[in-house]
């Protein structure tokens, strides 16, 4: 009785040797087995990757598919140290502060914004004495604090003047006017926008209490 042949799965003929191999449920000669990408034979490998279909050597597997570092692009092996910010991963001299570059040590809290690492100093710097909270600060392993730490800004007698002043004249000022009282006390304008919204909000709560 005739013995049907298997066919190879890659070039579509019957395999009538000795000795094949079984991939991903397929057979192919020996020597059919390669890369996709950079077509090495795959015969004498301990492994190999099947996607969609194409076979690929470790090595271009891990190119195309594998974890990359968030930072620099480059793929992240099983034996690299990383860090993980909620689902980005980092090689560990990779996860720096991206305003000063300074590498990030275990346990120091730091922030995302749009994916880029920040020191906890050069986030309150980019947020103008703005908070950290949960949904911004995270611990040295990427999970987020649960608590709500806020900056406080004090302010000196001479700016607490000229903010009243001003506020007096208008509770409500537009950005130029912002910008122009920011100048004159030394403050950001966001810092004044800020205190001109909670003069407003006390201004308002003393109105109903009376």
């Amino acid at each position: 009785m005739k013995t049907e042949l298997r066919s190879c799965a890659a070039c579509g003929e019957p395999i009538s040797d000795r000795f094949f191999l079984e991939v991903g449920g397929c057979s192919w000669h020996a020597h059919c087995l390669r890369c996709c990408m950079c077509m090495c034979p795959l015969d004498r490998q301990q492994s190999c990757f099947i996607r969609e279909r194409q076979v690929y050597c470790k090595a271009d597997y891990s190119k195309n598919f594998g974890a990359k570092c968030s930072k620099c692009c480059r793929g992240i092996s099983a034996s690299d140290w990383v860090r993980r910010a909620r689902d980005l991963v980092f090689h560990l001299a990779c996860f720096a502060c991206d305003q000063c570059g300074r590498q990030l040590s275990t346990g120091e809290q730091f922030a995302l914004m749009d994916d880029r690492v920040l020191c906890k100093a050069h986030y309150l710097e980019t947020v103008e004495g703005g908070t950290t909270s949960s949904d911004e600060g995270c611990d040295g392993d990427g999970y987020h604090k649960s608590k709500t730490k806020r900056v406080r800004t004090t302010f000196t007698e001479e700016q607490l003047q000229v903010l009243q002043a001003n506020f007096q004249i208008d509770s409500n000022p537009d950005g130029q006017d912002l910008e122009r009282i920011a100048s004159v006390t030394g403050l950001s304008k966001r810092v004044t926008q800020v205190w001109f919204q909670n003069s407003r909000a006390r201004q308002k709560k003393h109105i109903h209490a009376e």
